[in-house]
């Protein structure tokens, strides 16, 4: 296996045996069962799917949510892109499958997030199609995205929280 200084591998395998538990600053956010159930994934099956030019990377435009994964967690993708062996310890981590907001989020604060960065949220947590996003009196990004093939509102609050609901015709 290759050897990099600081990697989207060792980081993944990193957070692959940590505690669902991620850190936005100071405060901690630990997923509530609420929204988005995580599904089973074939992560060897993902990443062949995905990687349409068939080059053993995967490139931005082939797998957004890993890119976006990795941006939040503060990773470093190899220039040339995400190697299977990443993806897999990526795709396997706990961050990767559970995705749901602290009980009671959206939560009112000062939002620091700039718009590009709970887009990057919404996209980690498996929301596609994310429009773009307004922050509202109470320091929340809202918008509108996809998640399991509905169309559902989408709002990212100060902790980092992405939460979900239908949305309104």
């Amino acid at each position: 296996m290759r050897s990099f200084k600081t990697t989207l591998f060792s980081t993944a395998f990193a957070i692959a045996f940590a505690p669902a538990t991620f850190a936005q600053g100071t405060a901690l956010v630990t997923p509530a069962p609420e929204t988005m159930p995580p599904v089973a994934i074939d992560c060897d099956a993902d990443f062949a799917t995905l990687d349409t030019d068939g080059n053993g990377y995967l490139s931005e435009a082939e797998a957004q949510r890993a890119y976006a994964r990795s941006r939040v967690d503060g990773m470093t993708v190899p220039e040339q892109g995400i190697s299977k062996e990443e993806y897999a310890a990526l795709c396997g981590a706990t961050a990767w499958a559970e995705n749901t907001p602290e009980k009671g989020a959206p939560f009112e604060g000062a939002n620091s997030f700039t718009e590009e960065q709970a887009i990057d949220r919404a996209v980690a947590w498996n929301v596609t199609e994310v429009s773009a996003l307004t922050k509202d009196d109470q320091g929340i990004w809202r918008g509108t995205g996809m998640a399991n093939g509905a169309a559902v509102s989408v709002a990212v609050d100060y902790k980092g929280n992405v939460v979900t609901s239908a949305a309104k015709p």
